[in-house]
């Protein structure tokens, strides 16, 4: 699958930028091109990959180049006036050529936050291809303002776009790691996921195609949802390397050496939907499903990967479950990528949404206490 990455404020930046850098090292075809989109002029300068001519800085008039900070209001105001520039960069790139638009943003700041839903509406409104988001949630400890900002700026992009693949931190950072390496791993963690999934339908090289490929439409048929509202998702992701064995062990053990890749492989998969997601949530919830299995083609087993979907139907209760292979010909390990998508519990976003309520009634509070010294104000104090 063929994709323009759209990175909005500094997360989403960041994480663009990250997957130019990684898909130039692929051997395959380039899968991504990638546009940065930003208010503060220093992040769109920190960037090392993505050109400069791809690279566009919006509100000048508004803010100067100094950003929004965490005025997400703000950010989708000047996005709302400053659209038909934004469209106009997006224009210049080479759209024929790409399969779905995937916008990124943090969505606990200013410039992303507020900006990602506006950018993505438009699109779907002009473009036939699929709009899908990647929403990083913030960390409990960046506050309840940020937690605010990611409850609207989500709400607002479920009517947006098709699918948000939901990122968050919390899952990710440990005990007393500083946040900015947690921030570099765990934007790693994101590039790698999702760029095995778009890779998959991309091979040119007949070693690395797999006997059953997952291409664009299984990708999409995946994440669509017949609701209005765009589908909620995550990517789990697991690995296991593979102990090579001698010739004599493998002539005179053959039926259990094949035994052993199927196990591996069923093993891989519940690992990556029972592990680390991308966001923690109940994987039973999920209505579908697609499984992606990498390794090198000998140990890619068929009766293996049938279990491993079969496993999941029954987990999810559903027959919307697809698999497929990726031989990755000289690899040492066997690993399996798999999207849950219309996920319907996940506990971190009804703890945002609580978080949200109570914010803004104190904000709300606040903001009438503010209105009554205003109002004290336009009396002189002897009338009082």
């Amino acid at each position: 699958m063929k994709a323009l990455i759209i990175g909005l404020g500094q997360a989403g930046g960041k994480i663009a930028d990250l997957f130019i850098k990684e898909d130039r090292k692929s051997p395959v075809p380039h899968t991504f091109e990638a546009i940065a989109i930003n208010t503060a002029i220093a992040d769109l300068l920190s960037l090392k990959h993505i050109p400069k001519d791809n690279r566009l800085l919006i509100g000048e008039t508004f803010v100067k180049g100094h950003g929004v900070g965490t005025n997400n209001k703000l950010a989708a105001e000047i996005a709302r006036r400053e659209i038909d520039i934004i469209l106009g960069k997006i224009a210049k790139m080479d759209i024929s050529t790409i399969d779905a638009f995937i916008l990124i943003a943090g969505l606990g700041g200013g410039t992303g936050s507020g900006s990602i839903p506006v950018v993505a509406s438009k699109l779907k409104e002009i473009y036939d291809e699929p709009v899908f988001a990647i929403g990083i949630l913030p960390a409990k400890s960046e506050g309840s303002l940020f937690a605010y900002n990611a409850a609207r700026s989500l709400l607002s992009l479920l009517r947006s776009c098709d699918a948000i693949i939901l990122v968050d931190n919390d899952a990710f950072i440990r005990p007393g790691e500083n946040l900015r390496d947690a921030y570099e791993r765990i934007n790693i963690e994101i590039v790698k996921r999702v760029s095995f999934l778009c890779r998959a339908g991309e091979i040119r090289n007949r070693e690395m195609i797999g006997e059953k490929v997952i291409d664009a439409s299984d990708i999409f048929n995946t994440l669509r949802t017949n609701s209005s509202y765009a589908s909620l998702a995550t990517i789990g992701y697991a690995a296991e390397k593979i102990k090579s064995r001698g010739f004599l062990s493998k002539l005179f053990k053959k039926n259990d050496y094949n035994v052993g890749r199927a196990s591996r492989i069923l093993s891989v998969a519940k690992r990556s939907v029972m592990g680390k997601l991308l966001i923690p949530c109940d994987y039973r919830s999920a209505e579908k499903a697609l499984m992606l299995f990498l390794g090198p083609p000998e140990e890619l087993d068929r009766v293996g990967i049938e279990r491993a979907r079969s496993w999941l139907e029954e987990s999810l209760n559903t027959k919307e479950v697809r698999a497929g292979d990726y031989p990755q010909p000289g690899v040492k390990q066997v690993a399996c990528v798999t999207l849950l998508s219309n996920i319907r519990k996940i506990p971190r976003i009804e703890e945002l949404l609580k978080i949200a309520r109570e914010t803004k009634e104190r904000l709300t509070k606040e903001e009438k206490t503010v209105n009554i010294y205003e109002e004290f104000r336009r009396y002189d104090i002897e009338e009082l």
